[in-house]
């Protein structure tokens, strides 16, 4: 992510403290942006359009090399047939999105206030969540679904997530050569903590959490062993899975089966509340947005712009539109698309992410 501002009302120094608490205050609030594959755009580069490229796995090969043939001599050159790796190019059209703050001449933007700074948290906040609902909504509503238990469909969701809906799922995608993000950890006996498989990336609902906290053989992220880098929201590990918490899951309201199978959430005393859990390896999705980082002074045609941008205007900077020098504004703008790269028919030979449909359990 990057900042333009005018440095004409605020000093240097001060607009850094902005631009920082901007960035990593929308960074906290942005748990589906996690293995996303960024995509980036660049002013007057003819196109608006993100561009990510995914190359197939290549087919295994189990016949022998032969030696190599010669006429009169000499080599018959090419010496080895090759072979063409299978490459997709896949779009997404890219949109604006952005909100600003008008501030009266009474908020003094030339000296650094805490209300400004506050005013900046808001802003990151927003902007994170926005980013954050978009990617979100890609993933839940365009990757290949599975459901709990014997379900077939959303409506007939009874069950909340258990151990064997994440094994299959976890199963579909080791089928399909999916890779994993993070590598296998040893733990350390002198902290007892646990060694950690590979493992895929999982979002879900702070109430499907505490489901998963309560599978057989899960680990909670308090035993990783120190040398364990952790994803904000992460919580635990099970099956094969990291997992991330966050309260911007969707929960589609009454939209499972219609009698409850023993105590599921079902907040308007209805049918069950449904609830998508993201399950992904690598390259299942692209993203333009937190994906990015750059930070410039200016931007030249053909630079990429940064995925955020802080856009703060001076009193008078309106020029006749402020004729007092009574107005500052304090804005976001992001540039954002999202893509599911990976979404196949036949699930077991090409799909690297799924959404999970499950109900939860009332606690």
């Amino acid at each position: 992510m990057g900042d333009i501002t005018s440095t004409t009302e605020i000093a240097g120094p001060v607009d850094v403290v902005f631009q920082r608490t901007l960035l990593e205050t929308a960074h906290a609030v942005c748990p589906y942006f996690v293995g996303s594959l960024a995509a980036e755009i660049a002013e007057h580069s003819g196109s608006f359009t993100a561009k990510w490229r995914r190359i197939e796995n290549l087919t295994p090969t189990v016949t022998p090399l032969t030696e190599l043939g010669s006429t009169g001599g000499s080599l018959n050159l090419p010496t080895r047939t090759g072979t063409q790796a299978s490459v997709n190019d896949l779009t997404a059209a890219i949109q604006k999105y952005g909100v600003v703050i008008y501030l009266s001449e009474e908020v003094d933007l030339i000296n650094f206030t805490g209300q400004t700074d506050d005013l900046i948290k808001k802003l990151g906040i927003n902007a994170g969540q926005s980013l954050n609902r978009l990617q979100r909504n890609e993933l839940e509503d365009n990757s290949s679904q599975q459901f709990a238990g014997a379900a077939t469909t959303a409506t007939g969701v009874a069950l909340a997530m258990t151990a064997a809906d994440v094994n299959n799922v976890v199963n579909l995608l080791q089928r399909a050569d999916a890779l994993m993000f993070t590598p296998m950890s040893t733990g350390s006996p002198d902290t007892n903590t646990t060694p950690q498989r590979a493992a895929f990336w999982g979002i879900c609902h702070v109430d499907v959490e505490q489901d998963i906290r309560g599978f057989t053989g899960f680990i909670p992220v308090e035993q990783y062993a120190g040398q364990v880098a952790t994803e904000i929201g992460e919580f635990g590990s099970f099956g094969g899975v990291r997992w991330v918490s966050t309260s911007e899951a969707s929960i589609d309201l009454a939209a499972g089966a219609t009698t409850a199978t023993g105590g599921q959430r079902n907040a308007t005393g209805g049918p069950i509340d449904v609830y998508s859990s993201i399950i992904m390896g690598e390259d299942h999705n692209g993203s333009v947005g937190l994906g990015t980082a750059h930070i410039e002074e200016i931007y030249h045609a053909g630079d990429p712009l940064p995925a955020v941008q802080l856009i703060s205007k001076g009193k008078g900077s309106a020029g006749t539109g402020d004729p007092l020098d009574e107005v500052t504004s304090l804005a976001w703008k992001s540039w954002h698309a999202a893509k599911v790269l990976t979404n196949s028919t036949t699930p077991a030979t090409g799909e690297w992410g799924f959404a999970l449909l499950t109900a939860a359990d009332d606690i």
